[in-house]
């Protein structure tokens, strides 16, 4: 005989509740403000697009709390600054390597400055900017247990310089960029371990060999923010007559 499982209203209710908010929590927050905007001429559409890795400082960097990311600092020897300044080259470098592939993808020819870059000459476009901060959150809580534990945070502002042949480059455009690492639930919710919290989650995530799980960091945050960073450009581009492509 066939066994028919019949689901109450208030089941369904609780398990679509529950669906809508892991979907709600995966979402990782972004938010770029317009700081500045170009009002005046349509300008001529720019030979070369440099994008400059975003200046960054040791001071400007908060590295990563979690207990695995604590232990292989004491074993490889460098120092605070040292990590700091690094993994602020590395959140720099992911913002202008996603500017620049962004940005090529709209058929614009975009490079990164410090690359093999070409000569300048004609008109150019500028995009140069500033870390504000890079927290690395904690990323052994972040995944173990998620929905903004150890939540990791990358601020910066960004600027657009336009420079026509022979003048000097001004400032045409400016914003403000956070983001966020995402508020999907970890690994403990996802096995309903809702409880695992600390350095009870932290010791499970390194005692269980999570190296699988140990996913997303700073310069994550980074690679979205400089995607979102390109979608408000966009209009900007358009109205400048500079999209080729569809």
């Amino acid at each position: 005989m066939r066994s028919i499982w019949m689901v109450s209203p208030a089941m369904a209710g609780r398990a679509l509740a529950g669906l809508l908010l892991v979907v709600s929590a995966a979402c990782a927050p972004t938010h770029i403000r317009q700081e500045q905007a170009y009002d005046g001429p349509a300008l001529p559409r720019p030979d070369n697009i440099l994008v400059a890795d975003f200046a960054v400082t040791p001071q400007e960097v908060k590295l990563d709390s979690g207990l695995r990311a604590r232990l292989m600092s004491a074993f490889s020897g460098t120092s605070p600054d040292a990590q700091a300044a690094e993994d602020g080259r590395a959140v720099a470098g992911a913002i202008s390597s996603t500017l620049v592939q962004e940005i090529q993808k709209l058929g614009l020819p975009a490079v990164r400055a410090d690359a093999t870059a070409p000569a300048i000459g004609g008109n150019t476009l500028i995009i140069d900017g500033q870390m504000l901060s890079v927290d690395e959150g904690n990323r052994t809580r972040r995944n173990l247990i998620g929905l903004g534990a150890g939540q990791s945070t990358v601020e910066a502002d960004l600027q657009l310089y336009y420079q026509s042949s022979g003048s000097q480059p001004r400032l045409i455009e400016r914003f403000d960029a956070v983001a966020q690492s995402s508020r999907k639930p970890g690994a403990a919710e996802t096995m309903g371990v809702g409880a695992a919290t600390g350095r009870v989650a932290e010791s499970a995530a390194l005692g269980a060999g999570t190296s699988a799980l140990m996913s997303g960091d700073a310069a994550s945050d980074g690679e979205r923010m400089a995607q979102q960073v390109v979608e408000k450009l966009k209009p900007f581009f358009a109205r400048q007559g500079w999209l080729t492509k569809p």
